[in-house]
């Protein structure tokens, strides 16, 4: 499958997302875990997300050398303008085996050295430890100034989403 490859190292690589990715970031959406990482749950039906139009900086693909045709998760730079944020998620088969860290790392240099973004955001929820480690590895720091408190997606519970913040080369 030709796709371009935006950037890669030690077998990982974030790649151009085509409509054959389609499905398995649909059916990431579907995986509980996934939802509550986001606190949000993707209810349009795949016909009507494979036809969504993607607003982001940057809407990337995320593989393995070793099986360069099966997405194994997505990383994303949005909104189109104002303070970027950087956000990943790993399709729930690939967890936890630090290819989250790795890519997350990734993206973060793609973003500064080829994207002309000089101060990246990232978000996570007060309860998300797993997701708190890996920022901190990634040289992101906690920016309280921007923790938001948001409604939680099932309980409707007050829950803050953490800010943190990565400026400067990676």
């Amino acid at each position: 499958m030709n796709r371009e490859i935006y950037i890669s190292e030690n077998g990982l690589m974030l790649a151009e997302y085509l409509p054959s990715d389609c499905q398995a970031d649909w059916l990431d959406w579907q995986d509980d875990e996934t939802r509550e990482g986001y606190n949000f749950i993707m209810d349009m039906p795949l016909s009507q997300y494979q036809n969504r139009t993607i607003r982001n900086r940057l809407y990337a693909v995320i593989l393995r050398a070793d099986s360069p045709d099966t997405p194994v998760g997505i990383v994303m730079i949005s909104p189109p303008h104002g303070d970027p944020d950087l956000a990943i998620r790993v399709f729930a088969p690939y967890r936890g085996n630090g290819l989250g860290t790795a890519a997350f790392h990734l993206a973060a240099e793609y973003a500064l050295a080829h994207m002309n973004i000089e101060t990246l955001h990232a978000g996570c929820y007060e309860g998300n430890m797993r997701s708190q480690r890996m920022l901190l590895r990634c040289g992101f720091v906690r920016n309280p100034a921007g923790d938001q408190q948001e409604a939680h997606y099932v309980t409707g519970n007050p829950i803050m989403q953490y800010d943190y913040v990565f400026q400067g080369a990676i």
